[in-house]
């Protein structure tokens, strides 16, 4: 084999011999570099100094065959591999705690050094309510130019690709498992609308199946791709949660929808913000985070440009506000000025959490219209 294929196999048999995410194999890997191994063969890996003798053992129960089969599996089904080691590889996945040793990626890679990327996470069992932001929010993030990046379970996932597709967007699907493996689940239909409209990544061989330690591993590499994560909604106990501690540790943005405190579904997501998450109060909060470092990817106006509603055409204004929450229509009940902002209001028995909860209602029901700078106005006005 050339030295450029021994590489790839060195880093496909580091990742098969320790899985994904291993700080030994990250610890093997730059120890091979450190010692020109890099280019040496198969049996070479075993000889390098920081291969203890459980490495050399875990190193030895890979076989070339094995390997050869993955890279002919990801030939077959037009999977790209970008080792480490690529030109191509993101240097902002480069730099958190533990890089993935290899990416497998189907569809367009962006590049995500230079495009404003942002991830979008909430739970499987999302709300109504958290389901429309995801989409809501991702739709207008898409608009603008941004590229969303989120999960592969149905949910709050599902929701934010479907937002960023229905924008004529950009969406890159992380997944746990390999791409063959989603490829033929009972997703496969939403994937591939995926793959049309951005591309699905996996730091683990094509035909890997995901296990209940996958998933932690995996979201550090969706935070890892991105500027900044929004948490919908999140319980005590939610991968969307891990996804943020890692966006936190890499010194990334997490911002929180703020829910009732009384609502289970909304516990995390309050204790992020009581632990410093920024308050995500509309799309307005993303965009004036990172507008000034891409002026020319990131379009506000175009953001923000009136659609026809379809929602309204179907449906008489009595019938929304009939499916209103109480806060919601309480809100709505009190808007006075055709154009307003959250300080213009004044409604008594809800709270500030509540109030923006509210508001991102009506403008999910389209009865409110966001607007730059943190303002609102009324969809009829």
């Amino acid at each position: 084999m050339t030295m450029a294929e021994n590489r790839l196999y060195n880093v496909i048999a580091l990742l098969r011999a320790f899985g994904a995410g291993s700080r030994r194999s990250a610890a093997l890997y730059e120890a091979l570099c450190r010692e020109n191994m890099l280019d040496a063969s198969l049996d070479g890996l075993k000889k390098c100094a920081a291969a203890d003798e459980k490495c050399r053992e875990r190193i030895s129960a890979v076989s070339a065959e094995e390997i050869k089969k993955i890279i002919e599996d990801c030939e077959s089904a037009g999977i790209d591999i970008i080792p480490v080691f690529d030109v191509r590889y993101p240097e902002c996945l480069r730099n958190i705690s533990v890089p993935p040793l290899a990416l497998f990626i189907k569809g367009a890679f962006p590049d995500f050094d230079s495009e404003p990327t942002f991830c979008i996470v909430g739970p499987r069992k999302v709300s109504e309510f958290g389901r429309k932001a995801a989409y809501s929010l991702s739709r207008r993030l898409a608009k603008s130019g941004m590229v969303i990046v989120s999960g592969t379970a149905v949910g709050a996932d599902t929701a934010a690709h479907e937002g960023a597709i229905s924008a004529s967007g950009r969406s890159v699907m992380v997944a746990a498992d390999g791409i063959i493996t989603q490829l033929e689940s009972k997703n496969r239909a939403f994937v591939k609308k995926v793959i049309a409209n951005g591309c699905i990544i996996s730091e683990n061989p094509p035909r890997d199946k995901a296990y209940k330690f996958s998933f932690p591993v995996r979201n550090r590499m969706m935070s890892g791709l991105s500027l900044g994560v929004a948490v919908i909604e999140a319980p005590d106990k939610s991968g969307a949660l891990i996804t943020a501690a890692h966006a936190a540790e890499q010194g990334k943005d997490v911002f929180v929808i703020p829910g009732n405190p009384a609502d289970a579904a909304y516990k995390g997501s309050n204790a992020l913000l009581r632990d410093g998450a920024i308050p995500l109060l509309d799309s307005s909060d993303i965009f004036t985070r990172y507008v000034a470092a891409f002026p020319e990817k990131i379009d506000i106006k175009k953001a923000f440009t009136e659609e026809k509603r379809e929602k309204l055409k179907k449906s008489s204004q009595k019938k929304l506000l009939s499916g209103l929450s109480k806060e919601a229509l309480l809100v709505y009940n009190n808007l006075v000025k055709p154009e307003f902002t959250v300080d213009d209001l004044s409604v008594s028995d809800i709270d500030g959490a509540m109030l923006l909860s509210a508001l991102t209602e009506l403008e999910f029901e389209h009865l409110i219209t966001s607007l730059p700078g943190g303002k609102y106005k009324i969809s009829n006005q």
